[in-house]
């Protein structure tokens, strides 16, 4: 709930290229009502702004806490999304990937550090620009797995 990424990646001819990264801050001291609403309104200016655009799948990084005080922020940012795309009349299309399913579909071992993750994705996307934040990247990763496992893409 800290700091939620997206990415927006676009495929053609078996090739992917980052189309818009974003992410959104909120502060712990907040309380997590107001917490989830700034969040929707970051989810809904992005949906809106890429939404001519069509989306083929809209997918999310999987999230397993330990206890009910750290899982209720992540499952409050995650109905805030939803939310959010459901004004679009968009959900999520197809179950949440693990963090370590993604890091080996992307960047080849299930236990990377976010440099490496965000290294591999500049490989497969040839993406130059910064990551403002790690989410970004790790956003990006979340989709190029999806892709690589849909067999969409390949990680050579």
């Amino acid at each position: 709930m800290g700091r939620p990424g997206a990415a927006l990646v676009e495929i053609k001819a078996g090739k992917p290229r980052i189309i818009a990264l974003s992410h959104c801050v909120t502060n712990a001291q907040q309380p997590h009502g107001l917490r989830a609403e700034i969040i929707d309104a970051w989810a809904v200016s992005f949906v809106a702004a890429h939404a001519a655009k069509g989306f083929d799948a809209i997918v999310r990084e999987d999230f397993v806490g330990r206890t009910s005080k750290q899982s209720h922020p992540v499952y409050s940012a995650w109905g805030s999304c939803d939310r959010a795309l459901n004004k679009f009349g968009l959900a999520f299309t197809t179950p949440a990937i693990s963090q370590s399913s993604v890091k080996k579909a992307v960047a080849g071992n299930g236990k990377s550090e976010k440099p490496e993750l965000a290294e591999a994705v500049r490989r497969m996307t040839g993406y130059d620009g910064e990551f403002a934040v790690d989410d970004e990247s790790d956003a990006a990763g979340v989709a190029l797995a999806y892709a690589v496992q849909k067999g969409l893409i390949a990680n050579d």
